[in-house]
């Protein structure tokens, strides 16, 4: 069993400075009503997530990402037969339509915004690698730059702490992490935490039957040769270099920080396709394959 420590981060009610405006301005220019796991996990490195994100943010904002979000959210759906519909099981345990449609409305948040950290996480950890995360393709032109924050209609999200949670929680969120090999549950997860019922059924159902299953893996690995993609046709860099790192973090960190990327560029990929599923196991694959909060 994964139970353990919960993995060191600065959760939002505990930043404060410039921590707390940079994960505000994330949230605004992301348009986003949460922080992801991994900028939480690596904001015990100083001064790293604010440089990282202030090199990020004119990227970040505008239409041109907006689209290249988009991209992956349609290539998440796994290429197999659909999931099963959650009601029937989910009705039999008392778990009604006013219930499913506040996770409706979670999944639709949570999938607007992981194809968005998909990419940042990706452009973090091809600068931190020397590789480019931007800038290298030749002008085009000036994308326009999006409204900032979520939208008025976007669900805000309730991230269940662990340690708060009773035995049953505890017990879902650490068969996620399990399922998963991960190293603690998702942002996402934690959100869904706050319906137990709803979650049970997903992982028995949805997620369990295909999670690391081929078809799953051959998901990711696309998911992430295309985020690579389009990082690199960012028009300027969105992430420090190894350089540019050790301007505001000692050498071990920066190693860590290496480290942790690479790690949550794994677990970016896997929560992605999770969410997706989710939804298309309530709405089908169309549903899955798109968002109602793309700014057009």
């Amino acid at each position: 069993m994964s139970a353990g420590p919960k993995f060191p981060q600065v959760e939002y009610a505990e930043s404060s400075g410039a921590l707390r405006r940079c994960y505000d301005d994330m949230q605004s220019v992301l348009r986003v009503p949460w922080v992801m796991f991994a900028a939480r996990s690596l904001a015990v490195f100083g001064g790293f997530v604010p440089a990282a994100w202030q090199a990020a943010a004119p990227v970040f904002g505008t239409d041109r990402l907006e689209r290249a979000a988009d991209d992956l959210r349609a290539l998440a759906v796994l290429p197999v037969a659909d999931p099963p519909d959650p009601r029937p099981r989910l009705a039999e345990l008392g778990f009604d339509e006013a219930g499913i449609g506040e996770v409706r409305r979670a999944l639709d948040a949570l999938n607007y915004g992981n194809v968005k950290y998909l990419l940042l996480i990706t452009a973090w950890c091809e600068g931190i690698q020397g590789r480019s995360s931007g800038g290298t393709t030749p002008d085009r032109p000036a994308p326009a730059t999006l409204p900032a924050g979520p939208p008025e209609s976007m669900a805000a999200l309730h991230l269940v702490d662990p340690r708060d949670a009773d035995e049953r929680v505890r017990r879902l969120l650490t068969r996620v992490t399990d399922l998963h090999l991960h190293h603690g549950p998702s942002s996402d997860f934690r959100v869904l935490a706050g319906w137990p019922d709803f979650l049970e059924v997903a992982l028995d159902d949805v997620l369990g039957p295909v999670v690391r299953s081929a078809p799953y893996e051959t998901t990711a690995l696309a998911l992430l040769e295309r985020a690579r993609s389009h990082v690199r046709r960012f028009p300027a860099s969105a992430g420090l270099s190894p350089e540019q790192a050790l301007a505001v973090c000692t050498e071990t960190e920066v190693a860590a920080i290496t480290g942790l990327l690479f790690l949550f560029q794994r677990f970016i990929l896997d929560v992605t396709i999770d969410m997706v599923r989710c939804t298309q196991a309530l709405d089908g694959r169309d549903a899955a394959a798109s968002s109602p909060f793309s700014a057009r």
